[in-house]
């Protein structure tokens, strides 16, 4: 059985959590030249803070910011009606005056960008490079005419995030945990006659009574939905013989991402020479791939070392190599060697956590195979923090 009950961290564990993030992001900061960020990004702002409200809905609204100095607290600029639960972990909480729906949307956009500019100048930042993740041209340009130039924050953030503190790794263990938990679920429901948004439903069941989040996606298909990859899951009931597989693409406990892939076959009968033949290379490239993996090489040099797929599944292959997980399925990641590298001269180090995905499906195919593992990259190789089973009858044994 996967999954443990009880709290993660203590609440002096959290609070180191929360000042050893604060550090290196503040670290990253010094590094890239900013003496302050501005962070809207729900991930972002929980990496500064260690606050999250309504972390979904603040996806597509600006309700909440955290102002981040290169030196010293932090700012949170909170939801009105927030305030009150923020207040009990950051001790400068403002409310935020919100621009968006506002009849009006100049004036309020002016509130808002004079109340971001008042702590900046008591700062002496006047005319600073002020960092920005995300922000829409109206509440920029209030900035800008407010002696503030804007830039980006991007790889700063890359670079705080990239490494994990021990906390984290904590975290990231746990949830890799709850995800196996999800998978067992999964695999114990997946019977002839279940729909896929069933078996979605299972999923999200055991990630909120673990005491996860939420779903990133609905990665979960089966049957002729298999071939290609990405679809999510609808009300198609499963059938004898089918594959079925899951990504777990789950924000757990804390916010910590914890993705794991894998395929069953549906029913008693025995699974067919195609589906047994995407299976093992998919197994098999993964297997070879995780041996491989470890510190000291640069992400382009992993790519080049690891393992080819097999020339009927290179089509239709996985996005990428690897990515890494952290407060959602972030960057830096790994693509193939053919394919333009986003992080190509960064190290592998340990502390990072990276998801090794493949996906085999041969276009035009019935059946295709999604496995991905979460590795820990330790200091003298890797540790997989998510070894749920593979599939026994899918291998031929």
């Amino acid at each position: 059985m996967f999954g443990t009950s009880g709290p993660v961290l203590t609440d002096t564990e959290r609070e180191t959590l929360r000042r050893g993030r604060l550090a290196r992001l503040q670290r990253a900061m010094s590094d890239h030249g900013k003496d302050a960020c501005l962070f809207f990004k729900p991930s972002n702002v929980r990496y500064a803070t260690g606050t999250s409200i309504m972390a979904t809905y603040c996806l597509g609204n600006h309700v909440r910011c955290a102002l981040v100095p290169v030196k010293g607290d932090p700012i949170l600029f909170e939801h009105p009606g927030s305030t009150h639960i923020s207040g009990r972990i950051v001790e400068d909480v403002r409310a935020m005056h919100q621009w968006e729906y506002a009849d009006d949307a100049d004036a309020a956009v002016a509130l808002w960008a004079d109340e971001i500019a008042e702590p900046l100048l008591a700062w002496g930042l006047e005319g600073t490079r002020l960092g920005v993740d995300r922000l829409p041209p109206a509440p920029l340009a209030a900035l800008q005419r407010r002696g503030f130039e804007i830039d980006d924050t991007e790889t700063l953030t890359l670079d705080a995030r990239a490494v994990k503190t021990a906390e984290e790794l904590i975290l990231l263990r746990h949830n890799a945990g709850l995800a196996c938990a999800m998978l067992e679920r999964f695999e114990s429901a997946a019977a002839p006659g279940v729909r896929e948004i069933d078996l979605l439903a299972e999923l999200t069941d055991e990630l909120l009574r673990g005491g996860g989040e939420y779903l990133i996606t609905r990665a979960c298909v089966s049957g002729p939905n298999t071939n290609p990859w990405n679809l999510e899951a609808g009300d198609r009931a499963l059938e004898p013989g089918d594959l079925v597989f899951v990504d777990t693409d789950a924000v757990g406990i804390e916010g910590y991402f914890a993705d794991v892939s894998r395929t069953f076959l549906v029913g008693d009968l025995a699974p067919t020479p195609a589906q047994l033949d995407a299976y093992t290379a998919a197994h098999g490239w993964l297997l070879e791939a995780s041996a491989l993996l470890g510190p000291g090489m640069t992400m382009r040099e992993f790519s080049e070392r690891a393992p080819k797929l097999p020339e009927r599944y290179r089509a239709q292959r996985y996005e990428c190599l690897a990515h890494s997980a952290g407060l959602e399925d972030e960057g830096p990641s790994i693509s193939w060697p053919e394919d333009p590298h986003p992080n190509g001269n960064r190290v592998i180090e340990p502390g990072m956590v990276l998801c090794l995905e493949v996906y085999c499906g041969e276009v035009g195919a019935r059946d295709g195979v999604k496995l991905e593992d979460q590795i820990e990259i330790t200091e003298t190789g890797n540790a997989n923090q998510s070894p749920f089973p593979f599939s026994q009858v899918l291998l031929g044994r």
